[in-house]
């Protein structure tokens, strides 16, 4: 973890707007949805809670008291845990008695935490990073069955963007690919 000054003071080749590092952890999710639907069109809210333990490599000062009025949440190695809230916006574009595909588009913010793999420590995104946004994107396959239930299944694509309060020029984007598997119920009368 980096304190505001060290992370202030970093240079790349170049410069400080640039430093990249890649994750190759793995990711989970949870999602809930309510959604109200017109013809082909739906539209409603969803809650995503995000796990990633990511494996990072990249600088590699961590101050030994933590303090998150002082420290950044860049971590050399950390648990990110997202929970989300959106606008979900979804079309059906193929809708049959028993199959439909659904790509769906959705837009919100998030808060959370994150945990240094190394110390232990937890520093919230709220006291240590401004302008938490996210978007996402899904192509579900839904197979229709007994009335009010549905499977569905597909990929997905995450996007959570956060800008550190230690330096303005410093932005952070993470990127989340995965598949989705779920049960859906109809809670309302569902039409012949």
């Amino acid at each position: 973890m980096m304190t505001h000054n060290q992370l202030s003071n970093l240079q790349t080749s170049e410069g400080t707007v640039n430093f990249l590092s890649n994750n190759n952890g793995w990711s989970s999710h949870f999602k809930a949805q309510a959604l109200l639907g017109i013809g082909r069109f739906r539209v409603g809210y969803q809650f995503l809670y995000n796990f990633a333990s990511p494996s990072i490599g990249g600088y590699s000062a961590t101050p030994v008291n933590i303090n998150s009025n002082e420290n950044t949440t860049y971590f050399n190695t950390s648990q990110d845990h997202f929970f989300g809230q959106y606008l979900l916006l979804q079309l059906a574009i193929i809708n049959t008695r028993h199959f439909a595909l659904v790509p769906g588009f959705a837009v919100g913010t998030f808060t959370g935490y994150k945990i240094d793999n190394t110390t232990g420590d937890q520093v919230t995104l709220a006291q240590t990073t401004d302008h938490r946004f996210s978007i996402g994107a899904e192509l579900n396959a839904e197979i229709k069955f007994a009335r009010r239930w549905t499977f569905l299944f597909g990929p997905n694509y995450y996007l959570f963007s956060m800008q550190d309060k230690a330096n303005t020029d410093w932005h952070q984007d993470l990127h989340f690919f995965g598949i989705d598997a779920g049960i859906r119920v109809n809670l309302l009368k569902v039409r012949e």
